[in-house]
């Protein structure tokens, strides 16, 4: 499978709810200029953001205490991977060098490997079959207005589009949310195992 490069691009204005923003993550030079957006919320916002200006808290963020505790104990980072996204989380791949040599994986949030690669510096990657199916489409010359696909957003955020859409009399558009939500809710359910009866 083929793997494309990402950097953090921009981190849009507060959407709604008031506490989301939408990081775009951008194909690293040389590639299409494919575009990505994670919703995600205040306080990671503001840790990508602290990273991206190079600001240092007087006393270390979770962070920087990660990376010195690994630094420590002989590990490097590696790169890490988007592998899938499902009802508006991105799952991610950490990879990591012990000092034996041999690689270690972690399974970890998206936007911690964001942080961690933008003070760290190693590399992120996405499948180009993800990234060619949930890349930002309509996106306006200035960069500012992008659609998003149905799976980068929470189930969450689509039951207030939902009421929003009614409340605007934008049927159409409620039914769609309507059914898309129903799928998930569905989908999750037969995912849940059956129940131990003793």
């Amino acid at each position: 499978m083929r793997m494309i490069e990402m950097v953090f691009g921009d981190m849009s204005t507060v959407l709604k709810p008031s506490d989301s923003y939408a990081m775009v993550l951008t194909e690293a030079e040389g590639g299409k200029n494919r575009k990505l957006a994670v919703i995600i919320g205040a306080p990671e916002a503001q840790a990508i953001k602290m990273a991206q200006i190079g600001y240092r808290t007087p006393r270390p963020f979770t962070h920087e205490l990660l990376m010195n505790l690994i630094y420590e104990g002989g590990m490097d980072f590696i790169q890490a991977v988007i592998y899938d996204v499902k009802d508006g989380i991105y799952y991610t791949h950490l990879y990591m060098e012990r000092p034996d040599g041999s690689e270690y994986e972690a399974d970890a949030r998206t936007t911690d490997v964001v942080a961690l690669s933008m003070r760290a510096h190693f590399p992120i990657y996405i499948e180009e079959e993800l990234l060619e199916r949930e890349r930002l489409r309509n996106i306006s010359p200035d960069g500012s207005v992008y659609t998003l696909t149905v799976n980068a957003v929470s189930t969450d955020m689509l039951e207030q589009a939902l009421a929003e859409a009614v409340k605007q009399e934008d049927y159409e558009r409620a039914s769609q949310l309507r059914d898309e939500i129903k799928r998930r809710k569905e989908e999750k359910e037969t995912e849940e195992p059956n129940p131990l009866h003793l």
